[in-house]
């Protein structure tokens, strides 16, 4: 039995911090929904009544609580659990945030240090492997080329594993693909792990603690001839689907997510002067929303339009194939 007092210390811990500690990038209050296949942010989080709600897929609740018990698929004491295990390092996460924000230096928490552990995942990554859910998602489903697979380096897991040496932060869920994210020098700076199972309560895609991701495949712009296309697609798997069809590729969820360094690295491979940066907008209104503020951004940018019937490059290439 839970205590009343400390069933409210978990009710009033940030939905936000329990949200990161899951798993999910929240940027400007929004995340990509984990309830639904979700390639533009539609879970938004309201910090003043502590709560989260999907505009699309319509998934809620009014606090952390509710958020662990939809994610991670547990009974109410279950969540209550995990959550109490886990109240400490949150807790004194956002103590050491307060503290560097009065200039009060590093905090108690240093030893829970959020950051990504790169050599741990570069580990998972090494040996790439594809189990059988992987070969039917890649190459039977969405026909993606062996060689795209290879080298992209895409690995899998038949069983879940911890995001880092660190078992607070958490396991990726299995079966899953391994996605590299690189930079544009090709040094790994993610993981993400594309969930292929049948449990609907599990989160579709899921980053490391602590990661910040927006851009898929630079390391692709540093071998753009003069005057070659460069495609913008949606997400990951559309970006291999591109790739397989023979065009340079990147892939970019929504505009929302770019950072300021991220448009720096984009525009310092392709120039102003330049038509080469092209985009094959999904067949919605966030994929529509994602060409509009792109074109903002960099307005030599060209559209192709997709052939009447599909919703993505991706469901297009696997029909042609």
């Amino acid at each position: 039995m839970i205590e009343h007092y400390s069933l409210q210390k978990l009710r009033d811990l940030s939905v936000v911090e329990v949200a990161e500690r899951l798993g999910l990038h929240v940027s400007h209050g929004k995340c990509l929904c984990p309830f639904h296949d979700d390639s533009h942010p539609s879970l938004m989080f309201r910090k003043g009544k502590n709560s989260f709600r999907c505009f699309v897929c319509g998934a809620g609740g009014s606090g952390p609580i509710d958020l662990v018990m939809k994610v991670l698929n547990k009974s109410f004491p279950e969540a209550c659990q995990w959550l109490a295990e886990e109240r400490n390092v949150i807790l004194e996460q956002q103590k050491s945030y307060r503290a560097k924000a009065v200039g009060k230096g590093k905090g108690p928490c240093e030893r829970f240090d959020s950051s990504i552990d790169l050599p741990y995942l570069e580990s998972l990554i090494e040996h790439p492997v594809l189990n059988d859910e992987a070969q039917r998602f890649l190459c039977d489903e969405r026909k993606i080329s062996p060689s795209v697979i290879s080298i992209m380096g895409i690995s899998s897991i038949s069983q879940p594993v911890p995001m880092s040496r660190n078992l607070r932060c958490g396991f990726f869920n299995a079966p899953s693909l391994l996605i590299p994210y690189r930079d544009a020098d090709g040094k790994l700076i993610s993981v993400q792990a594309r969930y292929l199972g049948s449990d609907k309560s599990k989160p579709r895609f899921q980053f490391p603690k602590g990661c910040v991701c927006s851009i898929y495949n630079l390391s692709v712009l540093p071998t753009l001839g003069d005057g070659e296309p460069l495609f913008i697609t949606e997400g990951c798997t559309d970006c291999l689907a591109m790739l397989s069809s023979g065009r340079k590729a990147i892939a970019i969820p929504s505009a929302t997510l770019l950072k300021p360094a991220d448009i720096t690295v984009l525009r310092s491979f392709i120039g102003s002067d330049s038509t080469r940066l092209h985009i094959c907008p999904d067949r919605d209104r966030p994929g529509e929303q994602l060409y509009i503020d792109l074109k903002k951004l960099f307005p030599w940018l060209v559209r192709h339009q997709l052939p009447e019937g599909y919703k993505d490059f991706g469901e297009w290439w696997a029909n042609k194939c």
